[in-house]
């Protein structure tokens, strides 16, 4: 499971902590639109190795993400599943019906 530790992400010049759930839901996004590799998300997602390692493992644990077949484990990609998109637009509508204020 993804460290207790919460992630900086740069948001209007100023750093915010981002929850695992903010993580993996941004993970899922991204590969959602178009399959990626660990690398790319490594530097657009804004986590260390070994943070985006763990998010990787719990997501395709859970189902929620697949790696397309590649010869290289460590730049083969990664696509959201059926499952990863469900769980999102789930997470979106609990976030928007719960924790954003008309």
């Amino acid at each position: 499971m993804l460290n207790e530790s919460y992630v900086p992400q740069r948001v209007e010049k100023k750093w915010v902590r981002r929850s695992r759930f903010e993580i993996w839901a941004e993970i899922l996004e991204t590969c959602a639109r178009t399959s990626r590799t660990q690398s790319w998300l490594l530097r657009h997602v804004g986590l260390k190795t070994n943070a985006i390692k763990e998010a990787l493992d719990f997501l395709m644990t859970a189902g929620l993400i697949e790696q397309l077949p590649s010869l290289d484990r460590d730049q083969g990609e990664f696509q959201t599943t059926a499952k990863g998109e469900e769980a999102l637009t789930q997470y979106y509508q609990l976030v928007t019906k719960y924790f954003l204020q008309e």
